[in-house]
Formats: structure tokens, sequence, C-alpha cells
């Protein structure tokens, strides 16, 4: 029996099962579906509203013509039999399952090339073509929040404190249960600066599962929050002048033999010549990367801020470079982009890490020496700028798609940027932020 068919067997044994689609903004939309019908839709696929992917925050209409259109009809999303599991945290005594899917047109059956999952897939098989993998795992940071109150669940900044953090294991504790239940592994916890500000670091994996995990953790920490009576937040800045969250990411290029190509144990610096290639290819399209890592007006209080990027740089164990590189041996070489604010979409933030890194790499770009320079170049200081760079951005753009850049940029210029235009203070810009975001 192929796998395939094995799925479709324990599928048909959930009460209900959820097909989910990862939406442009990062998150989880999608069908549920009675179980004793879910093996159906494995073949058939579920009818979806063809324009979801483009859908805002708060699903605001972003209008944009494709040749496939329907005429706001439907497009199908298909799963991936191998991103079934199950969710623990449903109500008792229903049996729930999800299963990730990614978006095609109903007119022709393609797929919609803008879908996040299927850019970040079209990455992963342009390694696998040249004989590589990614090895990576996500650092995510949340801020937990009382439900009704909106305050944070403790104040102050006590980072790494494990008396506060016992104050909270009983809820921290109970999602982790769930999480190892539902496949996603968490290997660390702690407390991050700032209110009410944890991270969990995921488990590292190879390929497509490390972004499934972690876009899975981030809907689960969600929902189970919802049910304790918290709120979990992933907005890059949600207290106003106050330590802003981050998503880091983190990889390693290997082979086939096993061999770490980010490493050269003869380099002074022990990195290799492809790792230099790739930090250089990062570094040129950083400004264009800067859209999708950071994809909402408030990622941008961030930037510019302690232990944040805001030149354009690389460096060993710096945490204010957009590369921090780890080199401490064959299996602990890797990279940390630390660009991503805490709302972006980890597809596209894996899928642009990996385009941006191959160009680099393509075409044998020369990579700067590490350090913050002088006169160094400017990320860009809003999203309306790095929107601007992206477009721009024609081998970043052609490596990633031309759709996705087109409905990603529409998607939040009209659903995104307009609504602050014609705000007049920052106060007032930062309670319309809180009000979409928290």
């Amino acid at each position: 029996m192929s796998k395939f068919e094995e799925v479709k067997r324990e599928i048909s044994q959930y009460d209900y099962v959820r097909f989910a689609l990862c939406d442009l903004n990062g998150m989880n939309r999608g069908q549920v579906v009675a179980g004793r019908y879910a093996a159906k839709y494995m073949d058939e696929g579920v009818d979806m509203y063809e324009d979801t992917l483009l859908l805002g925050p708060r699903s605001e209409l972003v209008d944009l013509f494709h040749e496939k259109y329907y005429n706001l009809g439907n497009m199908l999303i298909f799963p991936d039999h191998y991103t079934l599991r199950s969710i623990p945290w449903a109500p008792e005594g229903v049996k729930v399952a999800e299963i990730l899917c990614e978006s095609r047109w109903k007119k022709d059956g393609s797929p919609q090339e803008a879908c996040p999952r299927y850019v970040a897939r079209q990455q992963f098989q342009r390694l696998s073509d040249l004989g590589f993998d990614l090895y990576s795992g996500h650092e995510i940071e949340f801020k937990l929040f009382d439900q009704e109150t909106l305050e944070p669940v403790f104040t102050g900044e006590d980072a790494f404190s494990h008396r506060l953090f016992n104050k909270h294991s009983k809820v921290l504790f109970h999602f982790d249960k769930q999480f190892q239940q539902s496949k996603i592994d968490v290997e660390r916890y702690h407390l991050e600066i700032g209110p009410g500000l944890f991270e969990a670091v995921t488990e590292p994996k190879y390929g497509i599962e490390s972004a499934d995990m972690a876009f899975s953790l981030q809907e689960g920490l969600l929902e189970m929050a919802d049910a304790e009576g918290l709120r979990v937040s992933f907005m890059s800045h949600s207290v106003y002048n106050e330590m802003g969250i981050c998503k880091h990411f983190n990889f390693s290029l290997w082979n086939r033999s096993g061999e770490n190509m980010f490493y050269d144990g003869s380099s002074p610096d022990k990195l290799s010549e492809v790792a230099k290639k790739w930090i250089a290819g990062i570094l040129k399209h950083s400004k264009a990367i800067c859209a999708f890592a950071n994809p909402t007006v408030n990622c941008y209080r961030n930037l510019g801020k302690l232990a944040y990027p805001s030149i354009i740089y690389w460096g060993i164990e710096d945490r204010q470079s957009c590369i921090r590189v780890k080199n401490e041996g064959p299996s602990k070489t890797y990279f940390e982009n630390r660009l991503p604010g805490g709302k972006s979409n980890l597809y596209l933030v894996v899928a642009s890490t990996i385009a941006a890194g191959l160009d680099g790499v393509i075409k044998n770009m020369e990579c700067p020496s590490p350090g913050k320079p002088e006169n160094g170049e400017s990320l860009p200081l809003s999203l309306s700028e790095a929107l601007d760079e992206l477009e721009k951005d024609e081998d970043l753009s052609n490596a990633l798609g031309k759709e996705l850049v087109t409905w990603f940029v529409k998607s939040k210029r009209d659903s995104e940027v307009a609504k602050y235009k014609s705000v007049k203070t920052d106060e007032e810009k930062f309670a319309m932020e809180t009000a979409a975001y928290l």
C-alpha cells in the first residue's frame, strides 16, 4: 500500500480534518471536512474562494486581475499527504486532524504560483537539483497576554529567569505536551527581554518540514492560548517603545554525502567559499528580502534598535548584523537570518533566503569583509520602501516567481500600507496597528 493510500485510510478515522492553507500574511485558512468524507477530498481537492491568498489580515478584499480568474469563483486546495497530524488541543471528545495544502487554479489545475508553501517547495527543489538540502530551525518569539485585559502576563524584562518561567510553566508545559502529540518538536523555551515575552526554538529539520512545523507551532500557540483565557501575539511591536518580537531563521547547507557546505576547517574563519558566496547573495538582496521579513507597517518599529539590524552587513556572532554567523565546527556552523520580524510569513522568509543565497553561489558573488562598515547601506525604513525594493529586484523576483511578487506587493499596498496614509500622529498610527494585530 502506498503512503498516499495509508493516509487516506488514516484520515477517515478522525471526526474532522482541517484542510489548511497558508496565505500571504502567514495566516492559517481553510476548510473543516467531516472525517468520513475527508479521503474523497484527498483526491479531488477542496473548493475555496480563489483570492484567499490575497486577503488582508482582517480579510480585506484585494482585487488583482489574473487570466485564470473565475470572476470571484473558487480555486482548489490540495493536501500534502505527508503533513497529516492530529490536533490534540481540539475540544474534548472530538478527534481532529490537520493536513497542509497548496492552492491550484480550478480552470486547469495548475499551481497558484503565489502560494507561499508552493514557493518555498520550489526553492527546496532547486537545492535538491544541485545535490543540496537545507537543515534549518526557527526561533519563534511570542507575547502572552490576558485575554480580557490585554495586559502581558508579566511585567519587567527578566530574560532567562527560571523563577518567572516557572510561574507560567503550567500553561507552557501544557502547550508543549500538545505539541509533542502533534509532531511539533520544540527543543527549548525561555523568557525573552520584554513584558510577557517568550521564545520557542524548534528542533532543526531538513527541507520543507522545518517551515511546516514552525507554521503549525504558531497556529497551535494561538489556538491553545484562546482555550486558556490567554492571547498570544506575534505582532512585532505590541507595546509602544518597548522591545519588539522577531523570528530568527537558522540554517546550514548540506550535500548528499553528509557534509556541511558552509564549513571549511582549513579556512581561518572556518567558512567555505560556498558560505561566503551565500552570504554575498543575501546581502545583495537584503533590501528586497526585508519586504518578506517585515511585512507589516508595525515591523519597522524594530529596525535600528538594540540587537535589530539596520545596516546591511554580516558578522560572526554579531547580533546587529543581517546575517549572524556561527562557526563552531563541522556540525555547528550555520547562519542566522536576523531580518524577520514577528509577523513574517515563514515560508516566504525561507524561500527568499534560499533564492538570494543561491544567486550568490551561482554567480560567484564576492563576499565583503565581516563587520559593520562606516558608511554602510541602510535597510528599508518602511514597508512602502521595502516593497519598492522588492519590485526593483529582478533577479530575486524571477527566482521566486513574478506572480508571488506581484500578488504580495499588491496585497500589502492595498490591505496594509493604504490604511495608514491619512494617519497624522505616531500614537494614533500605533493604536491602529495594535487594533489590527493584537
